[in-house]
Formats: C-alpha cells, structure tokens, sequence
C-alpha cells in the first residue's frame, strides 16, 4: 500500500514540473525571487571507504 501512495506522489510531482521554471517543481509567484548562488561541493573532499 505504501508503494502505491508513493507511486500517486511521483505521478503528482511530475505533473507539476515546469521544465522552463527554475524550481524542480511549481513556478515561481508573484513577489518571490530566484537567486542564483555558487554552492562549493565537498564530495571530493570526503573520505572514501572502497
């Protein structure tokens, strides 16, 4: 059962994506605003076990 309402999820989340909005899903709004900011990754810097 639990599969299953995360199968409606997807499907839902899917149906509100808009490739040309820079959200991963919905749009922005009136009066918000999209800052685009450089993030440094530390998965490079992480140890590796294998």
């Amino acid at each position: 059962m639990l599969r299953q309402l995360q199968h409606v999820g997807v499907k839902k989340n899917q149906k509100l994506h808009n490739p040309d909005s820079p959200l991963l899903v919905g749009d922005v709004k009136g009066g918000e605003t999209v800052k685009e900011v450089s993030e440094p990754s530390y998965i490079d810097a992480q140890t590796r076990l294998m």
